[in-house]
C-alpha cells in the first residue's frame, strides 16, 4: 500500500516564514526612511507583527542584522555591476559618477544606518567591508592608467568616490554640488583638468 503524504505547507510556517520576511523589510524600510536605530516595537509596528513575534523569529539584533543585510545584498547587489571602464578619461570619470550616485540613491540608507551601527555589530561592519572593497577595485579598475603604481593616489580616488564621502556632501549640499565637488576633486588627484 502506497503512503500518500500531503506536500502542503503548513499555513502557520508559511505565516510565519511571511512575518519573518516582514520584519526584515520593515527594518530595511525604516533604515530608507532614516530612522537609524528603530526599537524591536517599531519594527514590529511597520511589520504588523508583534513585538514578541520579532523576537520569535530572530535570535537576537545580530542575527535580524545579518537577515537583513543579506536581503539587502539581494536587492542591490546588480546595481555594483555594468560599470564601463573604457574610453576616454573624462568618459570614465563620467561613467563611475553616474554608476556611484545610482547605487548611493539604492543604499542611502541602509548605509546610513549601518555607518552608525557597524562598530557594535560584527555582521554589519564585514558587510560594509565588503562594499568598501569592491568599490576600492572599481576605481583601481576605472582609473587604472591614471593611477599606475601611484598608492596614494589609488587612495585618494577611493576616498573621494566612497559613499561615505557622498554621505557626507549630501548632507550638505544639493545633488549637483555633490557631483561637481566630488569630479573636481577626482580631475585634481588624478591629474586630469
Amino acid at each position: 500500500m502506497d503512503v500518500v503524504t500531503d506536500s502542503r505547507p503548513d499555513g502557520r510556517r508559511l505565516r510565519g516564514e511571511r512575518n519573518k520576511e516582514a520584519v526584515v523589510l520593515a527594518l530595511l524600510s525604516l533604515f530608507d526612511a532614516g530612522e537609524i536605530e528603530p526599537s524591536a516595537a517599531r519594527v514590529a509596528e511597520v511589520a504588523g507583527v508583534s513585538e514578541r513575534s520579532v523576537f520569535r523569529y530572530f535570535l537576537d539584533k545580530d542575527n535580524l542584522d545579518s537577515t537583513a543585510m543579506t536581503l539587502q545584498w539581494e536587492r542591490v547587489k546588480h546595481l555594483y555591476d555594468g560599470l564601463d571602464d573604457t574610453g576616454s578619461f573624462d568618459e570614465r570619470l563620467t561613467a563611475i559618477l553616474e554608476h556611484r550616485l545610482r547605487l548611493f540613491d539604492a543604499v542611502r540608507g541602509v548605509m546610513t544606518a549601518s555607518s552608525v551601527r557597524e562598530h557594535r555589530s560584527e555582521v554589519i561592519r564585514t558587510a560594509s567591508d565588503l562594499r568598501r572593497k569592491i568599490l576600492r577595485k572599481q576605481v583601481a579598475r576605472q582609473f587604472a592608467p591614471e593611477i599606475a603604481d601611484r598608492p596614494h593616489v589609488a587612495r585618494a580616488a577611493d576616498m573621494a568616490l566612497s559613499l561615505e564621502t557622498f554621505l557626507y556632501l549630501a548632507d550638505q549640499y544639493s545633488r549637483a554640488t555633490l557631483r561637481h565637488t566630488v569630479e573636481t576633486t577626482l580631475r585634481g588627484i588624478l591629474g586630469e583638468h
